[in-house]
């Protein structure tokens, strides 16, 4: 009785130890957002690039290889298709890039590859840009954390929530509003902490100011302050918001 006693017990570690490791597993799988099989027809084209934020920026840097210039262009460094073949907004042929024209190509194929687009049309995606890009700026409004954090239409599902400045964490998307009355759409990066408080952020965008790695203005890294903490964000006109996994 004690041997048989003894060997169920092994049996029963065995299975909970597979058990715990297939969910780990499985967890790590699901936290590193593989990219899903899609219905919609250019989804092909942007697989390959994957799904997290930051990862997908970076791989589209080689891609936005001109200036920052804010007139004139799409400012992406793709270009966007979904259910037509034609394309919805065309990359720029000189690699030029601005700022929410970048964020944008980047959510959009971080939710293509997510399985978030799927209910949508190409009116959608156009109505998307349109609420990413267009508003009051007196009024400093969300852009980017609207069209991610609420519907689109009333049909369909928001593609992710909003969070705040605590909650925020690397691959969020940011809308910035500045004292200066200018405005900047980011990726957060990390954020900078000083004695316990949040006193500004790294991002990863389309800027405006000299990339010391690349001595042009354009995609890359930057790091701007609060307006409390010697720099010339807003803090509570900072908005972030998280896609779904």
């Amino acid at each position: 009785m004690e041997r048989r006693t003894k060997i169920w017990i092994g049996v029963s570690v065995g299975i909970l130890l597979l058990a715990t490791t297939t969910f780990f597993i499985f967890r790590a799988r699901k936290k590193s957002g593989k990219s899903i099989k899609s219905k919609i027809p250019s989804a092909n084209d942007y697989i390959s690039f994957g799904t997290q934020p930051l990862d997908v920026a970076k791989k589209f840097e080689p891609l936005a290889f001109g200036k920052y210039t804010w007139a004139g262009n799409s400012g992406m460094p793709i270009n966007i298709k979904f259910i037509d073949e034609t394309p919805l907004f065309k990359k720029m042929a000189d690699g030029s890039t601005y700022c929410t024209g970048f964020t944008f190509s980047v959510c959009f194929t971080c939710s293509l590859n997510r399985g978030l687009l799927e209910d949508f049309t190409d009116s959608d995606i156009k109505e998307m840009h349109k609420v990413w890009n267009q508003g009051d700026a007196s009024r400093k409004p969300k852009l980017c954390v609207d069209a991610i954090s609420k519907p689109i239409s009333s049909n369909l599902k928001a593609l992710g929530e909003e969070v705040s400045l605590e909650q925020s964490e690397a691959n969020d998307f940011c809308q910035i509003w500045r004292t200066t009355g200018s405005g900047h759409s980011v990726i957060l990066v990390e954020k900078i902490v000083k004695e316990g408080k949040i006193t500004g952020i790294k991002y990863f965008s389309s800027n405006a100011s000299v990339n010391p790695n690349t001595g042009r203005t354009g995609v890359g890294d930057n790091t701007e302050y609060f307006s409390d903490s010697g720099g010339k964000m807003i803090r509570e006109n900072t908005y972030f918001a998280r896609l779904k996994q």
